[in-house]
């Protein structure tokens, strides 16, 4: 029973915790990014994962995160056994939630400035708008 509440405790701890990010906070991060070096973008969260040409000549960079969130099954029932009832439960597997997806653009002028920045997905957030 023990673990159990230890479990339970975990698990709501790192629910309160994940309450912090949020679209808003992505927002603000990102838009401190305009006017910016794409160097210093790239220095602090590496290498894009591609790149393409706008049609005005600019560089799109591409950064894409993608997660599939699955949490462990957990049961509780109670049962006849040999020797008399008895109640219990287990782990079978995992549960998938939601598959979760950002991709971000950052177009970036001829020197190098970020110019403007565009995302898509169902989950672009951040916890801290200034990291």
């Amino acid at each position: 029973m023990k673990y159990i509440s230890s479990l339970i405790m975990t698990f709501f701890a790192l629910l309160a915790l994940s309450g912090c990010a949020s679209h808003e906070n992505f927002v603000k991060k990102y838009n401190g990014w305009i006017g910016k070096d794409i160097n210093i973008f790239i220095d602090k969260y590496g290498y894009p994962d591609s790149s393409f040409e706008a049609p005005n000549g600019n560089t799109v960079y591409v950064y894409e995160e993608e997660k599939i969130e699955s949490y462990p099954e957990i049961g509780f029932g109670w049962g006849l056994g040999n020797y008399g009832n008895r109640v219990g439960w287990g782990m079978g597997g995992y549960h998938t939630v939601t598959q979760k997806t950002c991709k971000l653009f950052l177009e970036v002028s001829r020197n190098n400035k970020i110019v403007k920045w565009n995302s898509r997905g169902n989950s672009c957030i951040a916890s801290d708008p200034t990291s």
